[in-house]
């Protein structure tokens, strides 16, 4: 499927200085699908200090949000995707101490 984006035989190059008869917009990539999901404890070890601890999910299921595809009909890559658009699952600690 990302080898074959969109059916690229339908489409033709138009005549030297004319316009084609596509309309605007017809092409979509895919949708951005990214869950970002963070979970946080407090602690007071002591009557005037707080600690806390916090974890982050960046892209917490890892899905793979795909970029446009090549849409240039001369080339040989049209109609394939060759990156994706959004980054791939990242985790993040944090560790705060408030005085």
């Amino acid at each position: 499927m990302l080898d074959r984006w969109f059916d690229s035989t339908a489409f033709v190059v138009p005549a030297n200085f004319t316009y084609g008869n596509s309309g605007l917009r017809i092409l979509s990539g895919d949708i951005a699908r990214v869950y970002d999901f963070s979970i946080l404890k407090n602690f007071r070890p002591t009557e005037g200090t707080r600690l806390q601890f916090r974890a982050e999910f960046f892209n917490l299921p890892n899905t793979p949000s795909f970029d446009t595809p090549a849409t240039n009909i001369d080339s040989t890559q049209v109609g394939r995707v060759t990156s994706t658009s959004s980054l791939p699952r990242q985790i993040q600690f944090g560790l705060k101490f408030n005085f």
